[in-house]
């Protein structure tokens, strides 16, 4: 494993499991397979192991570590914001779970970590849909998404977008009393926004900006820069984890 040769260490492993079934160094041998998958970058293999681990050993004390790398697994093959969501929601769970549940364990910090990235592509993907059916003209379907967006994944930078396309959509399904409720959060919450001047203009009321600039939402050049991040921080996780470096 410390030579990153894993297919030759899984295999080792296996030996262990199959020749001597009632040592007690086989659970930590089904561990140490699964790592060996998932640092060979084989998600789908490490995730089934990591399971057969946690549906054996539900209670065991390294159960965190577990769950903590099957949500890794399905993180490592999450797509972007805009392909299909699947394996970022399933990550979250995972992700969750071992927040709620296991608060004290070494894995958490980064699990909150992953938590907010995950919260985040899911709420661009939510707005990015969303804005689809308004562009197409159908309102209702966007009013759900952005409704969805705002409640299910709230604080991850698209609020103000979301709101204020509720508004628009809400405007043209002629529901102006709660299209007024959204373009007022926006000038109200995110006067700073590049949504807060046209929400103002909706409501014909003068724009007063408070509280520091706020960014425009993500552009091509961002989405680059985060996909180039998200690169050298899964670099960085496989660092980590080689022993060398601790």
């Amino acid at each position: 494993m410390d030579r990153r040769q894993y297919e030759d260490a899984r295999k080792d492993l296996q030996r262990l499991m199959n020749q001597y079934p009632d040592s007690e160094l086989v659970t930590a041998a089904r561990l140490a397979s699964a790592k060996a998958l998932y640092m060979g970058k084989k998600y789908d293999e490490a995730r089934a192991e990591y399971q057969r681990f946690l549906d054996l050993h539900p209670q065991h004390e390294r159960a965190d570590e577990a769950h903590y790398y099957l949500g890794m697994s399905y993180f490592r093959q999450a797509d972007s914001a805009d392909r299909d969501q699947t394996y970022t929601r399933k990550g979250l769970d995972e992700f969750d779970l071992l927040v709620s549940q296991m608060p004290d364990s070494q894995y958490t910090p980064d699990a909150r970590e992953r938590r907010v990235q995950c919260r985040r592509k899911l709420g661009e993907k939510e707005l990015s849909v969303g804005i689809f059916y308004f562009n197409h003209g159908n309102y209702a379907a966007a009013v759900g998404r952005f409704n969805s967006l705002l409640a299910q994944y709230p604080g991850g930078g698209f609020d103000d977008a979301a709101l204020y396309y509720l508004g628009e959509s809400l405007w043209r399904l002629e529901q102006k009393d709660e299209a007024r409720a959204a373009f007022g959060r926006v000038v109200e919450e995110y006067s700073q926004s590049e949504w807060a001047a046209p929400a103002a203009a909706r409501l014909g009321v003068a724009l007063v900006r408070t509280g520091p600039p706020r960014p425009k939402g993500p552009g091509t050049i961002d989405l680059m820069w985060e996909g180039l991040k998200e690169t050298w921080d899964e670099l960085a996780d496989t660092m980590k984890d080689y022993k060398i470096f601790q």
